[in-house]
């Protein structure tokens, strides 16, 4: 990873405004949310926590995009990437070429990443181990707990309470 830098939040939200179709400004009930961006190695990246916003069905066998769908199971990018017989929608669909650059929540409590845009991208590029260098638009925070959107089917932190 290359050296961190913060950036303001405008600079954050002027990015995922122009580039994410998720749900946005989930960050906003985030407690104290830092900012940041740098590069990293896609596969050393995801080789952590790092979800999509997709998780499984109970019997792992479909993929859902639905937040609100309480008994889905997260699955990493690592984990989905191993199994093209869940994500050949996803890259058959394909992406519009974005460039290199994603959107990550970030709980600084349980080392979660959660990411809002790239899901397709990196998908692919996981799946067909293209170790690339991504820029990454990151939002942390310590505390999710008021969050009502993504960051409460994957942040640990918020499933402890």
């Amino acid at each position: 990873m290359t050296d961190e830098i913060i950036i303001t939040p405008q600079e954050f939200i002027q990015f995922e405004e122009s580039n994410s179709s998720a749900l946005k400004n989930e960050w906003l009930l985030a407690k104290d949310p830092v900012f940041r961006k740098y590069e990293c190695s896609l596969l050393s990246f995801i080789a952590q926590d790092v979800y999509p916003t997709y998780r499984t069905d109970k019997a792992g066998l479909k993929l859902t995009g639905a937040f609100e769908d309480k008994e889905a199971i997260p699955i990493t990018f690592h984990e989905l990437s191993k199994r093209q017989d869940l994500c050949h929608n996803i890259i058959r669909e394909g992406y519009r070429n974005k460039g290199n650059a994603i959107l990550a929540y970030h709980c600084f409590g349980c080392n979660v990443y959660v990411i809002k845009d790239g899901i397709h991208r990196l998908i692919q590029w996981a799946v067909n181990r293209e170790d690339r260098t991504i820029i990454v638009y990151q939002v942390s925070s310590k505390d999710w707990s008021d969050a009502k959107i993504d960051m409460p089917n994957f942040c640990r932190c918020i499933k402890k309470t």
